[in-house]
């Protein structure tokens, strides 16, 4: 009867297992989210050309949902779809708050994938990394931010700006004893 009942289910469970297994892994995870983010980008690829495309699409590889971090957080993801008259930022910000600190510009490779470390020097207990899509306005209006916080020593939160567009964002916390 168990036999029956494994064969019968046999490809169902063995994903759960795998899944289950993969999820459980950092690298597990990553792997994850790149096979996710392959059905996002065929579904992106078939919207854009039925003409029914929503604009830039972006997603974290990494950190993860939940993840510590200390100072230096390794970030990773790809985008899609950028207008050419708009630029990419990381920021960090707390989580669902309007205030944002500038944290690195993005350059994308030719694949649409970036990846960059950024800073925190900040008490926070959580934090979101949030990829931001600015028009080249507010673009240059973070690099003036970065030219005062090297002469001043001082970087303070700036509004997010209306004409912005988060793109992808996730929450980390912070390291016990930080």
């Amino acid at each position: 009867m168990i036999n029956m009942l494994i064969g019968a289910l046999g490809g169902a469970l063995s994903t759960i297992l795998v899944s289950a297994c993969v999820a459980c892994t950092r690298r597990g995870q990553e792997l994850l989210a790149r096979l996710l983010s392959y059905r996002q980008r065929r579904r992106v690829r078939r919207e854009a050309q039925a003409g029914s495309g929503q604009g830039s699409r972006a997603w974290l590889t990494s950190p993860i949902e939940g993840d510590a971090f200390d100072t230096e957080i390794h970030v990773k993801g790809r985008v899609l779809d950028l207008p050419q008259d708009h630029e990419l930022w990381i920021v960090h910000r707390v989580p669902n708050g309007s205030e944002i600190w500038p944290k690195e510009k993005l350059t994308l490779d030719a694949g649409g994938w970036f990846k960059v470390t950024t800073l925190e020097g900040g008490r926070t207990r959580s934090m979101a990394v949030v990829v931001l899509q600015t028009s080249k306005q507010v673009s240059q209006e973070f690099d003036a931010w970065f030219q005062r916080g090297r002469r001043t020593g001082r970087f303070p939160s700036v509004r997010l700006p209306s004409s912005a567009r988060v793109l992808a964002s996730v929450v980390v916390r912070s390291q016990p004893g930080r």
